[in-house]
């Protein structure tokens, strides 16, 4: 490991560890235990299958994007390990699993595997900015809080613009790599004819058909995320509008994209949520609170499935 990739853990750590220090700063157990006493199970018990439901169109949307290739079963497999992966290393290192284990499969091309998973995340950013914009609207942060839409309008609209631009000059900026590889130097010429070939597979995405069902697909599983994440709000006992929870929630699911993100996501989480909740109303106290026993949730939600994303066959087969 370089001494830059220790420098960057190092800086993640030393982020978690003083959002850590504010958020238990905030804690309240009196808080803590009213809110545990009144976690309603069931609506736990849904959010759980509202989030299973999620990586289902999660493994789904990487067959999709690996052009049908693989079955969706060992690709929903690679997502559960994933999840797990991304949410305790550091650096988003889980994503490696992913890659590896299509890789394992032996039918679909590298370029192929890397541009699904780029594909894939970049989309996941979209729509992670894109659904707090339009619940603003209709949430209380509405008539108090108006610079807050400018703010995410912003960075939604930017996200989707750099997507755009990068999907469309995929092919041109891959072709034009290539032709750099030709007149350089072999190990430079390997790196950039790969570098060529993912961004080529990755302007696939520019057919209407395919870019339709991936969009689709994508903002399917972020309304069950959210939609898990509102679920467990109320079955903690956390009494807030449909859309108010919704905009809350946006907070640690941006967070979780972050480098700073790992070890379970421990404070980062907390605070982000946190924040999240005390902007439409929630006492910081109450909020905090409210933000820990829902990551304790959501972290057995990534535990209890991950031991059936070890069971991977070496050889996946298509669908039929």
């Amino acid at each position: 490991m370089t001494s830059r990739r220790y420098l960057q853990i190092g800086v993640a750590a030393l982020v978690m560890g003083v959002v850590g220090y504010f958020v238990v700063r905030q804690l309240s157990w009196v808080e803590l235990l009213e809110l545990w006493r009144k976690a309603n199970i069931g609506l736990l018990a849904l959010a759980f299958a509202a989030y299973m439901a999620a990586n289902l169109l999660r493994a789904w949307r990487f067959r999709v994007l690996t052009g049908g290739q693989l079955s969706t079963l060992p690709l929903l497999r690679a997502v559960l390990l994933q999840n797990f992966l991304n949410t305790f290393l550091p650096l988003r290192a889980g994503e490696v699993s992913y890659l590896y284990m299509v890789h394992r499969s032996g039918v679909v091309k590298p370029a192929d595997n890397v541009a699904s998973l780029i594909g894939a995340r970049a989309l996941d950013l979209v729509a992670a900015l894109w659904i707090p914009l339009l619940t603003l609207p209709m949430s209380s942060l509405w008539s108090s809080q108006g610079g807050t839409l400018a703010w995410f309008a912003a960075l939604a609209i930017a996200a989707a613009l750099a997507f755009a631009f990068t999907l469309f000059q995929a092919g041109a900026l891959g072709a034009w790599l290539e032709r750099v590889a030709e007149r350089r130097s072999p190990r430079l010429a390997r790196l950039l004819g790969i570098g060529g070939a993912i961004l080529r597979s990755l302007s696939q995405l520019r057919r209407a058909s395919l870019l339709g069902r991936v969009t689709a697909l994508t903002f399917a599983c972020w309304a069950l995320i959210y939609l898990s994440g509102y679920l467990n709000l109320i079955g903690l006992g956390i009494r807030l509008g449909f859309w108010d929870a919704l905009f809350a929630y946006s907070f640690p699911v941006i967070a979780s994209m972050t480098p700073v993100f790992m070890l379970g996501g421990f404070g980062v989480f907390e605070g982000s949520m946190g924040a999240g909740l005390h902007l439409v109303g929630v006492p910081l106290k109450v909020a905090m609170s409210a933000a820990l026993l829902l990551h304790i949730a959501e972290l057995i939600y990534v535990i209890v499935p991950a031991p059936f994303g070890l069971n991977v066959r070496s050889k996946a087969t298509p669908d039929t």
